[in-house]
């Protein structure tokens, strides 16, 4: 399925649950819209970095109104998924997934530290003074 023709979907599945209109900090109202993700890397169980790319990941994640989406594929097979809510501040996104395809992690919320330069949106997660997970997304037109 065309990508525009999938979050289309994604954002008319979202209103048609009940998810829009909640109210957001202004600062992270910014991040609204279509993101790609372009790089990332995470800490696996055993404790060791795991690139994006060696995984072969490729997503999509949409933000409006407060609420957000996802999809990941590795190597053009589904890898994961979910949706929920989000909120924050101009340094402080966090995502609070309602569905997930993966058992959720610190209460059911993530908690990032990001920065938004242009269209390149760059997410950290943190926990014990150790980076967990980094994102790079890239505004999509």
């Amino acid at each position: 399925m065309p990508i525009c023709r999938t979050l289309r979907l994604l954002l008319a599945l979202s209103s048609c649950m009940g998810l829009a209109g909640a109210a957001i900090a202004a600062d992270v109202s910014r991040l609204q819209g279509a993101w790609r993700l372009q790089a990332g890397e995470f800490i696996d169980g055993d404790g060791a970095v795991v690139d994006y790319a060696s995984r072969k990941l490729a997503g999509t994640k949409v933000l409006a109104d407060g609420h957000f989406a996802f999809t990941t594929t590795s190597d053009g097979a589904f890898w994961a998924g979910g949706s929920g809510t989000y909120d924050g501040d101009a340094a402080r996104y966090v995502e609070t997934p309602l569905m997930a395809s993966y058992p959720l992690e610190s209460g059911g919320s993530y908690e990032f530290r990001y920065t938004l330069e242009g269209g390149t949106w760059t997410l950290e997660r943190w926990q014990n003074g150790r980076r967990v997970e980094r994102e790079v997304w890239q505004r999509m037109p």
